[in-house]
């Protein structure tokens, strides 16, 4: 198994920094490296993108790097389909309710994801994938119901 790096070993909570410099570069660089995976994926990658990258989503910082991380979760996704329903439910458990700016960013990701799915992975989660698409057309922010 891969040894346990300090920064993997964090809570949750403690990735609640206000500003996350160099995280977009990292992401970038790790983007191809989940692109080098080898099939099947290993536990620990899985571990991975569900402890480290799908509770990035939660981060204040997040439309700093919001491109960089939907990229390396659908590397993730078209690596092994079967991973698109715990990530779509990684999203709706930290959807945001006060950000239209990351509501944005979600739903931008969630369009992604959605097209590198298997349709019965979608169907894991379609009543509340379309709980929150219903609550994201009646919000009051424009962007968010034109996204």
């Amino acid at each position: 198994p891969i040894p346990c790096v300090p920064w993997q070993s964090q809570t949750s909570a403690s990735i609640n920094a206000e500003y996350m410099g160099g995280i977009s570069e990292l992401l970038e660089i790790l983007g191809s490296i989940i692109n080098g995976f080898a099939l099947p994926l290993k536990q620990e990658h899985k571990k991975f993108l569900r402890t480290v990258l799908i509770p990035l989503h939660k981060v204040e910082s997040l439309p700093q790097y919001s491109q960089q991380l939907a990229y390396c979760v659908t590397q993730f996704i078209q690596k092994d389909p079967s991973l698109a329903s715990s990530v779509m439910g990684g999203l709706l458990t930290y959807w945001p309710v006060q950000s239209a700016i990351k509501e944005q960013l979600y739903l931008n990701e969630l369009e992604e994801i959605l097209e590198s799915s298997a349709k019965r992975e979608l169907e894991k989660v379609l009543k509340p994938l379309f709980t929150q698409i219903a609550r994201c057309v009646m919000s009051p922010h424009f962007q968010v119901t034109s996204a």
